[in-house]
């Protein structure tokens, strides 16, 4: 467990009549106040998370009753169900619940952060009135350049109008036309660039009220928790709370960087987190824990197993009996198929205890999807080889084999897999003990041709005297490097396997392979070797097959 020595956030009273008891010596009255908390761990599990928040209060001497209304209500049954207080520096009463109304603004917007950034926003939001306003008078200017011209284009001289006077009033109409003109010009310009202006304020604004809602909590229904506290001595009192939300997870992820040319793998361990209770963890310390509260803790339960014992029937009288007890069903319900509820599995971690806390404090904000917290990066050292399936494939797949020495269990997860800076989508992961060895595959390595050839095969009856029946086959498995640098290569294949003693089984490959009953599966085997490029191996695997007359192969 990491520490983390977080300021407590001073916590005020509504009441004036507590100032009046403080102030008076030897008095103390029973009085109700208002107190706010803060998250300060969260312990994150597969499916579920534990919150931890604090608060602390100045309160005189009595019996007092505190009531806390910033925890978001979003599963009032869970929380109240798992819900345990801690009270230093007095002794705790009764505790009652209530949903309240959505939070006020003062509530909201508490923290330094968040007071800060609602002052931002209503910075922007002042200047995008003011320059709106700058904005329309601009526009005004056009408009009465608009207006002017429209004047002076029905201004005309009268008919007994001397030459001298119509050229004055067309060197007027001009002069003013022109002034006009270049004033809507003007006018025009400084209405677009403060349009411009103004879409940019917005997009700020945009931007300042996320900022806002990632720093203050939002605006749903908050969980009342009133405590009835007993305050021997006048003084500080804290208050921890601890309960459990639904409405978070986390899951490992894994990072997997192979570099071909070093030989080197770079494991990034992980963990992916989100939560949507509608309010920001901001500077808490966080846990991953692989426990899963949601299981059931208690195991299934055995109960007796009668067995009975009954004559049977043959098989002619039961089908009688069975047509029979079918005799009053209409055939469309006969023929119709049986409608199976399937159960999916759903994957979930067993077995584990493990708990990773991160370093620092840190936050994880409301509705944002998934966080990713990176824990720590393992260099690791692997075997790496080209993985050869001739039965189901004609290429070779890259390998990355190497034992985990991390000195603590890999829990199962999603691995990214990038191969010299390539990346190859993911792969998955299952629980990984301290020394365990891992395989990890790299994607398709396309200079490596496999090629899976039947030579010969014979089925067929060997004759009356033998009375048995045999099949045999012979395959050539060819391994093409068309690369330009040597591979490890590993073949695997397999022969059939035998359970019942009248079918016999021999087999024989040149060269025989150096790993038999590969990973205790019986009949895979695997042959390893160095390709070298431009070069070829070939494997040839014979088999034969015999069984009693009259009896099939499956």
């Amino acid at each position: 467990m990491f520490s983390n020595p977080i300021a407590k956030q001073s916590i005020w009273t509504t009441s004036a009549l507590v100032i009046c008891a403080m102030t008076v010596p030897g008095m103390s009255l029973a009085d109700s106040f208002s107190a706010q908390s803060d998250v300060t761990e969260v312990t994150l599990y597969p499916q579920s998370a534990t919150v931890t928040r604090e608060g602390q209060i100045s309160l005189p001497a009595g019996q007092h009753e505190v009531t806390f209304t910033d925890i978001p209500a979003s599963s009032v049954d869970g929380i109240i169900a798992s819900l345990q207080s801690t009270v230093t520096g007095a002794a705790l009463g009764p505790v009652t619940y209530a949903r309240t109304a959505t939070i006020g603004n003062a509530e909201r917007y508490r923290t330094p952060e968040a007071k800060a950034a609602k002052a931002a926003l209503d910075a922007l939001e002042a200047q995008l009135r003011d320059e709106t306003r700058k904005a329309a008078a601009v526009r005004l200017e056009v408009a009465a350049a608009e207006d002017t011209l429209a004047y002076l284009g029905r201004l005309s001289a009268g008919e007994a109008t001397s030459v001298d006077t119509m050229a004055a009033t067309a060197d007027m109409i001009r002069e003013h036309s022109l002034s006009a003109r270049l004033a809507m010009a003007d006018a025009t310009a400084r209405a677009e660039a403060a349009d411009r202006d103004l879409e940019a304020l917005k997009d700020n604004i945009t931007r300042a009220k996320a900022a806002l809602d990632r720093l203050a909590p939002s605006g749903g229904d908050r969980l009342s928790i009133t405590l009835a506290l007993d305050v021997a001595e006048a003084g500080d009192v804290t208050v921890d709370f601890s309960y459990s939300v639904d409405d978070a997870y986390w899951r490992p992820m894994y990072t997997a960087r192979l570099n071909t040319e070093t030989g080197t793998l770079d494991l990034t361990r992980a963990v992916q987190a989100t939560q949507e209770t509608g309010e920001n963890w901001q500077n808490v310390m966080l846990r991953f824990a692989t426990d899963n509260p949601a299981r059931r803790s208690d195991p299934n339960e055995v109960y007796p197993w009668v067995r009975r014992i009954y004559e049977p029937q043959p098989v002619q009288e039961l089908m009688r009996s069975a047509d029979a007890g079918m005799a009053g069903y209409a055939e469309s319900v006969m023929a119709a198929p049986m409608a199976m509820d399937k159960q999916m599995a759903t994957a979930t971690l067993t077995g584990l205890s493990l708990t990773y806390s991160y370093p620092t404090p840190t936050t994880l904000y409301s509705d944002e999807g998934m966080s990713e917290f990176a824990l720590s990066e393992v260099a690791l050292s692997p075997e790496i080889m080209v993985r050869a399936v001739p039965l189901f494939e004609d290429t070779g797949y890259l390998m990355a084999h190497f034992t985990n020495d991390t000195s603590e269990m890999l829990v199962p997860g999603s691995v990214r897999l990038i191969r010299d800076g390539v990346s190859l989508g993911e792969t998955r992961l299952d629980t990984v003990v301290d020394g365990a060895e891992v395989d990890l595959a790299f994607g398709v390595v396309d200079g490596i041709r496999v090629t899976r050839t039947v030579l010969a095969k014979n089925e067929g009856d060997r004759g009356v005297i033998s009375k048995s029946n045999e099949m045999s086959s012979e395959v050539r498995i060819s391994v093409e490097n068309l690369t330009a640098k040597t591979w490890p290569i590993e073949v695997i294949d397999r022969v059939s396997v035998s359970e019942q003693e009248d079918l016999k089984v021999d087999w024989s490959a040149t060269p025989m392979p150096d790993m038999t009953n590969l990973d205790d599966k019986r009949g895979v085997m695997a042959w390893h070797f160095d390709l070298d490029a431009g070069k070829t191996q070939d494997i040839t695997l014979r088999e034969s097959l015999r069984w009693p007359e009259g009896m099939a192969l499956e």
